[in-house]
């Protein structure tokens, strides 16, 4: 489709408009909120419903033609032409809910002549709820019957809500079009029975054929070749068509990193035109769907459409900026420390040729320690790393990356700088499921540790020389299915990831699982729980782990009774040298531990759509010298915390009790039974 061109007109507006907020002269601007007909002057002070309704009229409210301000939404002045409108509205609103002999009446307005407002109250009869009598499925493909009546949430005796099993029909048609019947469609309809005060829904189906591609075409490219597009989506003529491999396909050109939109349409002349993502031409209320006359037979039967199974397909990309830059700012607070950083990510795309990305990014940090009498090395930290990025230089979806990195992480006590070089393959496995190896080389340095006594290296099976040099292979798992990266109600993560450095000068095997699984109850309440485990060993004989590869808990993230990477082993160091005795005066710093449990347990109460939330959580943590997490110490952790939506992002306050109080760190004293913590995002 061509985009229609500017009118001659359009440039001298825009200048008008410029030229007359720069001198502050009036003008008429396309901007400007018209008046309706019977607009007033009286704001709307309250809106007033009857009390004992069966139903809440409170998420009513917001979305009335004549309403009062609320937080962030501003309301609407008193109009007799839309407050009508709001009657109808309101009648709506009960039948959605199955109150289908409700009865609204006019509603008396009250004017306040002095401060220009207007209370409206509004009275009416719901009469009873309509229940579900009967629910069905008809004209289902063989062997589909039972998959598409699991897909059903509702059943006789439930009370109707016909929007929430309107759209219903949509899951159920994705069943088929993921088994290859693109052009399935699903009709759904609720047969009142106004005697008896029941409804019998039934859902049609119409299947379709099996669906293939019968011609593919490219637009939006511009930099990137339609062939080179068209080798990443995979499809070439006569290839099945299905919705999931769709909807991956999509996810596999995104994951080139040259794309800002890429969407895969399939032309298959449905209700809804749909790509990867479904219905996007759907806005509510949904219908139930448009049955058109000769889709009816006489006696009422559904009558399948005519259609062949060859699908165009249409592969639309706009492509990404040659170059794109984010700069962030932020600041961590620890009990002990707070940590104002900066951040930069660079992308230079097809800089070295076409889907040949650089990647330059760094943060630099500084760590001011405002509490507790550890004395530590200068403050600032950081990190820096260069990459070239190719994607499909393995395969179709094999993405390859050469990496050097620099990195300076500020543990309690001391700093740990960690320099690297690798070449990284990653891949989308399926939606959601990515996978990433890398073999690297690393250098490793402790600065400021000290010198750590002989015994406590030795408890903790540690090691810690100067520097390090090693050949370290790092692989991941990921299966990702949260239904929010920030703020999860439904959904899982589950991650494997091991590394294992068999050469250099000390040698060693890591291990981690992940696990996060969030239970809804509605749409605003759920319970989330975590557990996360990691082990380490060495792989020379007695020489122990060093720091750089150990294992530390706590902080906001993660065990919320303990400061960052506070839970762990601690080591007597003496960073002030040897006395003439042979004695120093030794303080306690933290060095990892070899295995590490954290679970967590949150009850979320996360409101749809509204700007402020809570939850109630605990945290249990364990660490230990061995293999075993609950040999040294087990800690508890109880707490509250809120959430406030700003900007949509949630910021998150947690206060937090550590319940027990673990003889391994009563000697420390820098550790708190009682912690806040303050950031943006949810703890998992």
């Amino acid at each position: 489709m061509r985009r229609p061109s500017a009118t001659p007109a359009m440039p001298r507006a825009i200048a008008a408009l410029v030229v007359a907020s720069i001198l502050g002269a009036p003008a008429c601007s396309p901007f400007v909120k018209p008046e309706l007909p019977g607009q007033t002057p009286y704001a709307v002070s309250e809106i007033v419903f009857p009390e004992g309704l069966a139903l809440d009229p409170a998420p009513l409210i917001q979305t009335l033609a004549v309403r009062p301000d609320a937080f962030l939404i501003p309301g609407q002045p008193f109009n007799p032409w839309r407050q009508a409108e709001d009657r109808r509205r309101i009648a709506a609103y009960w039948k959605n809910f199955g109150y289908f002999d409700v009865v609204v009446d006019k509603a008396q307005v009250s004017f306040d002549e002095a401060g220009l407002a207007a209370r409206v109250e509004w009275t009416l009869s719901e009469g009873p709820r309509y229940t579900i009598r009967s629910v069905s499925v008809q004209n289902a493909p063989a062997g589909f019957q039972r998959a598409l009546e699991d897909k059903i949430t509702f059943g006789p005796g439930d009370p109707v809500d016909l929007q929430t099993w309107r759209i219903q029909r949509h899951t159920l048609a994705d069943v088929l079009r993921a088994a290859g019947h693109m052009r399935t469609e699903v009709y759904s309809r609720a047969f009142v029975d106004r005697d008896a005060k029941k409804v019998d829904w039934v859902f049609f189906v119409d299947e379709g054929p099996p669906t293939r591609v019968g011609s593919i075409e490219v637009h939006g490219h511009r930099k990137i070749s339609p062939d080179a597009i068209l080798d990443r989506a995979g499809y070439e003529v006569g290839d099945p068509l299905d919705l999931e491999t769709v909807r991956k396909r999509e996810l596999d050109l995104m994951d080139t990193g040259a794309f800002a939109i890429a969407r895969i349409f399939t032309e298959v002349g449905t209700e809804f035109e749909t790509g990867a993502v479904p219905y996007e031409s759907w806005i509510p209320p949904d219908t139930g769907g448009n049955l058109k006359p000769d889709q009816v037979s006489p006696d009422g039967a559904l009558v399948p459409r005519e259609l062949s199974p060859d699908v165009h397909v249409r592969v639309e990309v706009v492509e990404a900026s040659s170059t794109q830059g984010k700069v962030t700012l932020g600041v961590n607070m620890d009990p002990e420390r707070i940590d104002p950083f900066f951040g930069t990510r660079v992308l230079f795309r097809n800089a070295l040729g076409q889907l040949n990305h650089l990647a330059l990014q760094g943060l630099v940090g500084y760590g001011i320690r405002w509490r507790g009498e550890v004395d530590e090395p200068l403050g600032v930290y950081g990190s820096a790393r260069l990459e070239w990025l190719r994607p499909g230089t393995f395969g179709r979806t094999g993405d390859m990356r050469l990496a050097l990195s620099f990195d300076e992480e500020l543990f309690p006590g001391f700093h740990w700088r960690t320099a690297a070089a690798g070449l990284g393959v990653r891949t989308l496995i399926d939606t959601g499921l990515f996978f990433d190896i890398e073999p690297r080389f690393r250098w490793d340095e402790g600065v400021g540790l000290g010198t750590i006594t002989a015994a406590s290296l030795a408890d903790a099976d540690a090691a810690t020389p100067a520097t390090t040099i090693a050949g370290e292979g790092r692989l991941s798992l990921v299966w990702d299915t949260r239904d929010d990266g920030v703020e999860a109600l439904r959904g899982h993560l589950l991650a494997l990831r091991a590394a294992v450095a068999p050469i250099g000068d000390l040698t060693w095997l890591r291990g981690e699982i992940d696990l996060r699984l969030f239970l809804p109850f509605n749409q605003d309440m759920g319970l989330a729980f975590r557990t996360s485990a990691g082990w380490v060993a060495g792989l020379s004989g007695d020489d122990g782990v060093p720091i750089g590869a150990r294992l530390f808990g706590g902080g906001a993230w993660g065990h919320r009774g303990f400061g960052t990477r506070r839970l762990s082993l601690y080591a007597q160091t003496c960073k002030d040298g040897v006395a003439e005795d042979g004695t120093c005066a030794t303080d306690p710093i933290p060095i990892g531990a070899t295995s590490l449990f954290e679970g967590s347990v949150e009850f979320r109460w996360l409101p749809y759509r509204k700007q402020f939330g809570a939850v109630v959580f605990a945290d249990i943590g364990a660490l230990g010298h061995a293999a075993n997490p609950f040999e040294d110490a087990v800690e508890l952790a109880l707490g509250l915390g809120i959430r406030a939506r700003v900007w949509h992002l949630p910021v998150a306050l947690d206060v937090a009790y550590r319940v027990t109080d673990d003889p391994m760190f009563e000697a420390i004293d820098a550790l708190d039974q009682a912690l806040v913590f303050l950031r943006i995002g949810e703890a998992f």
